[in-house]
């Protein structure tokens, strides 16, 4: 005589089933958390949302320039550097091929590396100059050319594609002038306008306020409230700025340091300024406005 009916074998092979299911299913996530784990974690982060970057400003580190680098040679005659400066260099294509190690060892910590001009132009040594410094121990930062006949929006989205955040990096600096390709001089208003549309993608998504480059004759022109309250990056020559609260101060355009052919731009940055002024105070977002609670 059977122990059990037909209709309660049914079931007890369904309940089977069904517990061996869960049973699989645990075992079969367990697997793939702990391959991704073994891989890198692609797969298992791939099970989950990405979250959004955030700036870690500790993460921003410059060495300090040695007191025998032989590219202290490019300050003025008499000058040195403070105990919270560091000597740097900015580059782009026109330097053409960088040797990093060189420029490196003779004592240039950081460099600003032209990244983007307007929109769909990423600088053709961008990446090669980025990945060199990074190699080569120089602190790297990113900056884009500003132009007048794109709208900011599309720059900042190209600038982004080219140099996406990393907090191993300075904060990104915007260059503004009037010796690009574009002849055009819209008002003020409108200029402004197309400024804010770059700041906010660009400090939205890098966490940081950017660092503004200005010739003269762009604020003759049209002024620079985009710099309240951004670090400042001016060019003085002999003597340091005279606005107080400067980050960077470009001294030079015929520089001569190791590895670079021909005349380079020198700077010098407070590390510490810069740092301090790129921070953006929690709870509030881009240009400076307050985010609301939602």
């Amino acid at each position: 005589m059977p122990r059990f009916t037909p209709e309660q074998v049914r079931r007890r092979q369904i309940v089977a089933g069904a517990l061996a299911l869960v049973l699989l299913l645990v075992v079969g996530g367990c697997t793939i958390s702990v391959i991704g784990a073994l891989r890198g974690g692609d797969e298992a982060q791939a099970l989950t949302e990405k979250g959004a970057f955030r700036a870690d400003d500790a993460a921003m580190t410059v060495p300090a320039v040695p007191d025998d680098a032989a590219a202290l040679a490019n300050l003025p005659e008499g000058a040195q550097l403070a105990p919270d400066e560091v000597l740097g260099i900015d580059v782009s294509s026109h330097q053409q091929d960088i040797d990093w190690e060189q420029v490196a060892a003779d004592g240039v910590v950081f460099a600003y590396i032209k990244a983007s001009e307007g929109a769909d132009f990423v600088d053709a040594s961008f990446r090669a100059n980025w990945d060199g410094a990074q190699a080569a121990g120089v602190t790297p930062g990113a900056y884009h050319y500003f132009t007048l006949c794109s709208s900011g929006a599309e720059q900042a989205a190209d600038f982004l594609a080219a140099a996406p955040p990393d907090d191993r990096a300075l904060p990104p600096a915007l260059d503004l002038e009037f010796d690009g390709a574009c002849e055009e001089k819209p008002s003020a208003a409108e200029v402004q306008a197309e400024i804010d549309a770059f700041t906010a993608a660009v400090e939205e998504a890098w966490g940081r306020r950017l660092l503004i480059y200005s010739s003269s004759e762009w604020r003759d022109h049209y002024g620079l409230p985009v710099t309240d309250p951004r670090p400042d990056w001016l060019f003085s020559s002999g003597n340091r700025p005279s606005q107080a609260d400067w980050a960077v101060w470009q001294l030079r355009f015929d520089g001569t340091v190791a590895g670079i052919s021909g005349g380079v731009d020198i700077d010098v940055a407070r590390i510490e300024v810069l740092r301090d002024h790129s921070a953006i105070p929690e709870g509030e977002g881009a240009l400076g406005h307050p985010i609301e609670d939602a």
